[in-house]
């Protein structure tokens, strides 16, 4: 309360300081017991949501938390993920984990024809590019699916057409994204 400069006993300021300012989950693991069920509605109550991986009830609208208050039967190998997006969390990377150097040094120079093993989707073949929005559970986040030839099996110097779909999904995004009616897609869930 002290880096808040919340006075004792302001309860909705202590709220509001805490879903906006204090990142925090509780991320409940295994079978919760009636004490545990206490402490989730008391986190509930100071703005922190509730993650379980068990069947415990749900309470999805939000209100008192930024996003759900309670998500139950979350797999274990997606329940940090679940947690970091409940909780309206931003993941910045700070290292892209490629095998080349990269970076503002690089700006400007070019690639010559020796060094280019596969060119794809530059002036010289086809390509397209489609950005779509769908609901949240219609998308694997992270998925990445490449169809066409492994690059062990394309010949230096190959040109080929390159298309790029991407599936987009989230609690903010553009509102101007369209579908091929024209119309606005609506919000995801």
């Amino acid at each position: 309360m002290s880096f808040g400069g919340i006075e004792p006993g302001d309860y909705r300021k202590l709220l509001l300081y805490n879903k906006d300012r204090i990142f925090a989950f509780v991320m409940a693991l295994g079978t919760v017991t009636e004490e545990w069920g206490a402490n989730a509605a008391g986190a509930i109550n100071y703005g922190f949501p509730v993650i379980a991986d068990s069947a415990i009830p749900e309470i999805l609208p939000s209100g008192i938390t930024t996003y759900e208050h309670v998500v139950a039967n979350v797999p274990h190998d997606k329940i940090v993920a679940r947690s970091i997006e409940v909780r309206g969390l931003k993941v910045n990377v700070s290292e892209i984990p490629i095998p080349v150097a990269y970076g503002p040094a690089f700006e400007g120079e070019r690639v010559r024809g020796d060094d280019i093993y596969l060119e794809a989707g530059g002036g010289r073949s086809p390509m397209v590019e489609w950005v779509t929005s769908k609901r949240m559970n219609e998308i694997e986040d992270g998925k990445i699916e490449i169809i066409g030839p492994e690059i062990t099996d394309v010949h230096a110097r190959s040109i080929l057409p390159l298309a790029i779909k991407v599936e987009i999904a989230g609690r903010h995004f553009e509102t101007d994204l369209r579908t091929d009616s024209g119309k606005a897609d609506s919000p995801p869930d």
